[in-house]
């Protein structure tokens, strides 16, 4: 189901001119139409300008999107030469770790011509500080093309929680050591990296996101999600239970 097929509009009153909201039917049609729409986005921005830097999402919806993606690159591994990929924030913990979001990636992409940009594990580096470090500086002067953030049922994204959104903060990573949930040590982008993207896509499916999906929509500011406005292009995308769950 596209956004066309329900009034939006009348059901929430006039929606942010800069949201795009696209609905989709369920989660797995949602994967399918974001990873289709993802290679597009990369392919013209390749074409274009020869570079694009796309920065994917941990939680298990992104994590599953960046899975297909991977399927995707391994399958023509003579294309994407010029394709670097980033993550939005990485748990500080060993390099091995299931709970690291870049170790969906690490362990099966085979496509050379792709740069993977990881923030260092808990054993490859002298302290989580010295980590933000080296990823704040792998970071200066890119230009994000795509930045694609999963929506926590408390409206986080990133490693952004409920009062973390500081649209003043200008630094482009920062390092959190009393994550709210675990593991408790996280390096993240800043709202400020979020939003200097040309386009940011959220993404959130089933019925635990439905609260935080609909603050987006109203434009609730008590949520870092609502915080969140792409240079170019915003989207919300949703599946119907994340939408129109009671």
């Amino acid at each position: 189901m596209a956004s066309e097929d329900f009034d939006f509009d009348g059901e929430f009153g006039d929606l942010e001119d800069d949201l795009d909201l696209t609905l989709y039917a369920d989660q797995g049609e949602l994967i399918t139409e974001v990873v289709a729409q993802t290679l597009q986005s990369i392919n013209e921005g390749l074409f274009n300008k020869n570079r694009y830097d796309l920065a994917l999402t941990g939680g298990t919806l992104g994590l599953a999107i960046a899975q297909k993606l991977v399927e995707e690159f391994n399958d023509k591994t003579s294309e994407f030469s010029g394709l670097h990929i980033w993550w939005s924030d990485e748990r500080y913990v060993p390099a091995d770790s299931q709970e690291r979001n870049a170790q969906s990636i690490r362990n099966s992409l085979g496509n050379s011509n792709i740069k993977v940009h990881e923030v260092q594990a808990s054993d490859e580096s002298e302290s989580a500080y010295s980590a933000l470090i080296n990823y704040e500086k792998e970071l200066l002067e890119v230009r994000l093309d795509l930045v694609i953030l999963g929506v926590g049922p408390d409206g986080h994204v990133a490693s952004l929680f409920p009062g973390m959104a500081d649209l003043d903060d200008l630094r482009t990573v920062f390092l959190l050591e009393d994550s709210p949930k675990p593991p408790l040590t996280r390096i993240s982008f800043t709202m400020a990296t979020i939003n200097s993207a040309s386009k940011v896509w959220m993404v959130a499916t089933g019925e635990s996101k439905a609260d935080a999906v609909t603050k987006i929509i109203e434009a609730d500011l008590s949520i870092p999600a609502s915080f969140v406005k792409g240079r170019d292009h915003t989207r919300l995308i949703v599946d119907t239970d994340a939408f129109f769950a009671e």
